[in-house]
C-alpha cells in the first residue's frame, strides 16, 4: 500500500477480473467498473485511457487528473472495492470541478 491510501492495479489479469465481474456505472464523463476486493481498509484503482483520447502526453495528463481527484477525495471512496476508471470521449470538454462532482455522484451511488 502506498502513502495515498490506495493501491494501483497494474496487471492485465486484475483489470480483466474487474471487467468479468460486470458491475459498470456510466456517468457523463466516466465509465466505472468495480468489483469487491478482499481488503477492508483500502481500495485499488486502475486507470484505462484509450489511444483515441490522444497521444501519450494527453493520456498521461488524463491519468494524473483522475488520480488527483481520487487522492483529494480518498475519504469519500468506498474502501472494499477495486475500481477501473475509463474516461469517455467527451472528457476533454470537462473541467476539474465538474469531473470531481461527476465522480463523487457515482461514488455516493456505490455506498
Amino acid at each position: 500500500m502506498n502513502s495515498l491510501g490506495f493501491e494501483n492495479l497494474k496487471k492485465r489479469s486484475e483489470f480483466l477480473s474487474i471487467r468479468k465481474n460486470n458491475i459498470s456505472i456510466y456517468s457523463k464523463f466516466l465509465i466505472i467498473n468495480l468489483k469487491n476486493n478482499k481488503y477492508n481498509d483500502r481500495f485499488r484503482l486502475g486507470l484505462t485511457v484509450s489511444k483515441k483520447q490522444g497521444g501519450a502526453v494527453k493520456r498521461n495528463y488524463i491519468k494524473r487528473v483522475l488520480r488527483a481527484i481520487f487522492i483529494k477525495n480518498c475519504s469519500n471512496v468506498p474502501k472494499n472495492y477495486d475500481y477501473e476508471i475509463i474516461p469517455k470521449k467527451n472528457f476533454s470538454e470537462c473541467t476539474f470541478s465538474s469531473l470531481e462532482d461527476d465522480l463523487l455522484k457515482i461514488l455516493r451511488k456505490i455506498e
